[in-house]
C-alpha cells in the first residue's frame, strides 16, 4: 500500500486560490482549491496509485458538529472525490504534532509506503525519520511540478509502477 499523507493550507489552498473564490465570489462554505495542485495531486495519485491520508489540521474542525463547518467538509471531501483524488482516512487526531499524529498512522499500518505533502516542516521536528519522505510546498504556491517530481522520486520503488 502506497499513501499520500496530505495537508490542505499551503498545499491546495493557496492565495491564488483565495484571489480565484474572490474573483468568483465563491461562498465561504464552497471553497476552490488551486488548480494547478489539484491537477498535479491527481497526476500523482494516477502514477503511483497511491491513496491520500488526509493529515491537515482541517481534520480537527471537521470533527465539529457546526452546519458551517459540516458544509466546508462535505464539498471538500465532494471536491476531492470529482478530483480522482479521494480522501482514504485520515490522520489520527492526537493533540501532538503532525508528524507525530503521521507516526501513529504509520505504526498502525506497517510497510506502507509513503509520502508527505505539506507546508510546515516544524511539525516534523520531533519526528526527523519522517523528514526523509517530506516534500516541503511552499505555501505561496502550492503544489508545484517541483514537488509533484520529488513525491514520484520518493515513491519509486515504493508504489508500483513508478
Amino acid at each position: 500500500m502506497t499513501v499520500i499523507f496530505l495537508d490542505i493550507d499551503g498545499v491546495l489552498c493557496t492565495p491564488l486560490s483565495v484571489r480565484l473564490n474572490w474573483l468568483f465570489r465563491r461562498p465561504m462554505e464552497r471553497p476552490f482549491f488551486d488548480p494547478i495542485a489539484l491537477g498535479l495531486l491527481r497526476r500523482l495519485v494516477r502514477r503511483t496509485g497511491a491513496r491520500v491520508v488526509l493529515s491537515s489540521s482541517w481534520r480537527y474542525s471537521f470533527e465539529d458538529d457546526d452546519p458551517f463547518m459540516q458544509a466546508i467538509r462535505d464539498h471538500f471531501y465532494r471536491t476531492l472525490e470529482a478530483n480522482g483524488t479521494p480522501v482514504w482516512d485520515l490522520a489520527p487526531i492526537l493533540g501532538r504534532s503532525k508528524g507525530e499524529e503521521i507516526a501513529a498512522w504509520l505504526e498502525q499500518h506497517p510497510g506502507a509506503g509513503f509520502v508527505i505533502l505539506d507546508d510546515r516542516p516544524d511539525e516534523f521536528t520531533g519526528t526527523p525519520a519522517l523528514k526523509a519522505r517530506l516534500v516541503e510546498v511552499d505555501s505561496m504556491r502550492g503544489l508545484r511540478r517541483r514537488d509533484f517530481r520529488q513525491a514520484l522520486d520518493l515513491l519509486a520503488g515504493v508504489a508500483p509502477g513508478v
